[in-house]
């Protein structure tokens, strides 16, 4: 028996299938997890269609290939014991706990769906390494792109999401794949990606700079506030080291020098009022300064958010409780510590945040370039809007997993020195590798 177990366990290491199979999965996930297709903003309800079907089979390709990880490696179980494996799968516990009473019967199949992500990334993460989950991202949110232009154009029917806002006014923005939100999300995404493997030598400029140019203007499109600031955040800490060089410096205290001047010209002539209500309309949807102010109404959100978790603050709602108990507040409650506590109640609520300032620590100590990125792009989309924990985990729910997963890989030593060997590999070489990380499998 053990020798069986010696020989599947040589098995896997060795085997490119497995790389091949995570990485397809990955891919697929971040394709299919947001995906939702429709011809006006209606009311955002699961129900078992072509679309779902795909989901569930994705899902359950990766729910085999994190169950074959987790009985063959000690290291995917031993990983799955650190601290924040364990709070997640605790939330999701929470929220399974409010299933006799979950408003919304796809409650429960979304916690069991997030639970086999939780597996399957720690499997992913040893198999095919950082940068093949980056790479097979990129590639998802790369057909996410072309499918949500193609809509735009072609298909505005399906490609455009018609906004109503005050006063009857109603804004155009980019959907096709998902709702604009999702859709700007998954584009600054890309961008980060893209820029992240031109550093590492992965991608030439002639085909980053292209890529990530298509991926800014679809973020535009979609005019998701939010993720265009946190995309901008995020690419800020991917060339942070830049900025400290004497060139960066340099231009940071220009750029500083010239504000201070104006910002003094400003308020010596009086018209500080009215050049920040200019400032406000122009970044508006509505051209209203006050729809900024407000918080483009996510405080009546958060307030009715609140007042909802409060009903059940042991046992929350379930997830997918939004859309049927907020449907005249965005059917969503715009903050990821909200989401967590409408679904699983205050205890879940509690357990994001310290994953949050988890994530908030990996900014400023984290070893890793990309991963202190993501994180940065995660902190601050995560304050307005429901950006991970989704019914079908996508783009968002993968990355942020992947940012908190990674430091506490075992074996994460040899991992790193795999991917900096990859890396200057590429970089002799300009060609992309997709392999995963032979030999890190390791001790057992």
């Amino acid at each position: 028996m053990l020798q069986l177990t010696q020989q599947i366990r040589s098995a896997w290491r060795n085997s490119s299938y497995l790389s091949l199979t995570s990485w397809l999965v990955v891919a697929l996930s971040t394709f299919f997890g947001p995906l939702d297709i429709g011809s006006d903003a209606t009311a955002m309800t699961v129900g078992l269609d072509i679309r779902v079907a795909c989901k569930l089979v994705v899902a359950g390709a990766a729910f085999l290939v994190g169950a074959y990880g987790l009985l063959t490696s000690a290291n995917v179980r031993q990983t799955l014991t650190t601290m924040p494996p364990v709070v997640v799968l605790a939330i999701l516990m929470l929220v399974g706990l409010a299933t006799p009473i979950a408003i919304s019967g796809s409650s429960l199949p979304a916690a069991l769906i997030n639970v086999a992500y939780v597996v399957f990334l720690v499997v992913a993460l040893f198999a095919i390494g950082l940068r093949g989950v980056v790479t097979a991202v990129l590639v998802g949110v790369t057909a996410t792109m072309g499918l949500a232009l193609f809509l735009y154009v072609f298909v505005p029917k399906y490609g455009m999401f018609p906004e109503l806002l005050a006063d009857g006014l109603v804004v155009n923005r980019m959907s096709g794949t998902a709702h604009p939100n999702a859709v700007g999300r998954a584009m600054v995404l890309g961008v980060i990606a893209t820029l992240y493997l031109f550093r590492s030598g992965t991608l030439r400029l002639n085909v980053a700079l292209p890529v990530a140019a298509c991926f800014a203007l679809s973020a535009y499109l979609a005019w998701s506030r939010t993720a265009l600031l946190a995309g901008a955040f995020g690419v800020s800490i991917l060339f942070l080291d830049h900025l400290r060089g004497r060139v960066g410096v340099s231009a940071i205290a220009l750029i500083a020098l010239l504000g201070v001047v104006g910002m003094t010209f400003l308020y010596a002539t009086g018209r500080e009022d009215q050049f920040v209500g200019k400032v406000l309309e122009k970044v508006s949807k509505s051209g209203d300064a006050e729809e900024i102010t407000s918080g483009t109404g996510r405080s009546e959100i958060w307030t009715k958010a609140i007042g909802l978790i409060w009903e059940r603050p042991i046992i929350g709602h379930g997830f997918n409780a939004a859309p049927i108990l907020m449907l005249e507040y965005s059917q969503a409650t715009h903050n990821a510590v909200l989401h967590a506590s409408l679904a699983g109640g205050l205890i879940a609520g509690a357990l994001m945040a310290g994953l949050l300032f988890w994530n908030v620590c990996l900014v400023f100590v984290g070893e890793h370039l990309l991963i202190r990125a993501f994180s940065a792009f995660t902190i601050l989309s995560c304050m307005t809007e429901d950006t991970v924990l989704e019914i079908f985990p996508g783009p968002c729910t993968l990355v942020w997993m992947t940012c908190i997963f990674y430091p506490v890989l075992v074996d994460a030593r040899q991992l790193d020195a795999a991917e900096a060997e990859r890396s200057q590999r590429d970089a002799a070489e300009t060609s992309t590798d997709y392999a995963g990380s032979p030999g890190v499998w390791g001790a057992s």
